[in-house]
């Protein structure tokens, strides 16, 4: 157990070094990306916010309740604490059994892209004061604000959902396309509950997408390194004329 402990302690730091590098290389690109994205949800997006199609209501009293409580049950589930930790004993489980290094770096992947989502979600939200679809109240940006009423944008649930998918998605996508649609439905039910527009959720993907990108490279490069040392074990004189190898 502590061996796990030491192991997983050194791929934590390891991936958050290699993503802080990874961001100081490409934070240019990022910039322009958030930008773009930010015009284009306001100027496209936005206007649609109101009559959002995702949105279900049933006429039926008793459908419309069985609805009501399926977007409870995804929001109480896809929570951090029931779904991105369970994915991440699951995946590490995975690698212990399979003896696989990759799957337990993707599940370190998954974990610290889904903490550090929900955690810029988290900081943004406060910043943003954008009022929740239940508040009775002009639907603008009203600065810093720490009411729960004054911070839908962006959805921590949905960036934490995502954050812990899309990693697993980029790596496996026959085992992340389920991940993600659980994800999927994680947002819609912060929508159908009232608590977030479409654009909130949107922005959740995107920051999740983002954080993404380096921590599934992270975890890959892991695989091409056990994959390099098995080659080079079969095969060894070609080790010994790789141009990386020390002369």
């Amino acid at each position: 157990m502590t061996f796990f402990f030491r192991l997983l302690r050194r791929d934590c730091l390891q991936a958050l070094r290699y993503t802080r590098l990874w961001f100081c290389s490409y934070w240019l690109p990022v910039a322009i990306m958030f930008g773009v994205a930010t015009f284009a949800g306001f100027v496209w997006l936005v206007p649609f916010d109101g009559s959002s199609f995702f949105v279900l209501r049933p006429k039926d009293t008793a459908l419309n309740q069985g609805v009501k409580e399926t977007a409870q049950a995804f929001s109480y589930w896809g929570d951090f604490a029931g779904f991105n930790v369970f994915l991440f004993a699951l995946l590490q489980a995975v690698g212990w059994v399979l003896r696989s290094r990759w799957f337990m770096r993707m599940a370190v992947a998954s974990l610290l892209c889904a903490t550090l989502a929900g955690l810029s979600a988290n900081v943004l939200r406060c910043a943003t004061g954008r009022p929740r679809p239940s508040t009775q109240v002009e639907d603008r940006l009203h600065g810093p604000s720490f009411k729960s009423a004054y911070q839908a944008l962006p959805s921590a649930h949905t960036a934490t959902a995502f954050g812990g998918a899309l990693p697993v998605l980029l790596s496996v996508p026959s085992l992340g396309t389920p991940l993600t649609l659980v994800a999927g439905a994680v947002g819609w039910s912060r929508m159908q509950l009232n608590r977030h527009h479409l654009t909130d959720v949107l922005a959740s993907v995107l920051i999740a997408l983002v954080f993404s990108l380096p921590l599934t490279h992270w975890a890959a490069r892991g695989r091409l390194r056990n994959a390099a040392s098995a080659s080079s074990a079969t095969h060894p004189r070609h080790a010994l004329v790789s141009p990386r190898s020390p002369q």
